[in-house]
């Protein structure tokens, strides 16, 4: 039915000052836009695009979150804090991840978050090998805690240089070519005798 997730919509109150917000507070890249009408921001697949609220619309501020993924909470969160973002909650820790929460202009709740090691969402990981990653890293950690060193995986093989060469040719002897044909020659033509003078 669908195929992909394609953007999440925020519309603002105030479409400059929520613009300045994204792309300067929170230092999004902007990689769209038409005039006042609407921008686009984008940090991967997935984008977020600001609109102005319609007239008669009033900004539905709990119900819907957008998540962004940092890699360290604790310094995303005082570089927010030195511009003069307020963190509403957290930061908590879940088996997930840890996050905090922060609220856009028009109180939009924001997700920042930081994924533990047994997450993994943040690699893309397919869905098919989500349960063997999650032993991978439960293995490790219990590794680690032990003082052992990890189990080695072994590693997966490899075709040798010489399998990736061309195809070799069958041995034997080589195939005979046909002689190329001769053509004949047409017989040169004889000079007419000369007639001597009278």
């Amino acid at each position: 039915m669908f195929v992909a997730l394609r953007r999440v919509h925020v519309a603002a109150s105030d479409f400059s000052r929520s613009r300045r917000f994204y792309g300067e507070t929170l230092g999004l890249p902007e990689i769209g836009g038409f005039e006042k009408d609407w921008v686009e921001f984008g940090l991967g697949p997935v984008l977020v695009k600001l609109t102005p609220l319609r007239p008669g619309e009033v900004p539905a501020r709990n119900q819907v979150a957008l998540t962004l993924s940092t890699a360290d909470l604790e310094a995303c969160l005082s570089a927010l804090k030195e511009r003069g973002v307020t963190v509403t909650r957290g930061p908590m820790e879940e088996f997930t991840g840890r996050s905090a929460e922060i609220l856009d202009p028009d109180g939009y709740r924001i997700i920042v978050f930081h994924s533990s090691d047994l997450h993994p969402d943040e690699e893309y990981v397919p869905m098919s090998e989500v349960d063997e990653k999650v032993k991978e890293k439960i293995a490790l950690l219990r590794a680690k805690d032990k003082g052992k060193a990890p189990p080695v995986k072994p590693p997966a093989p490899v075709r040798p240089a010489a399998a990736k060469a061309a195809p070799k040719k069958a041995a034997g002897p080589a195939p005979k070519r046909p002689a190329p044909k001769k053509t004949a020659k047409p017989a040169p033509k004889k000079a007419a005798p000369k007639k001597g003078k009278k």
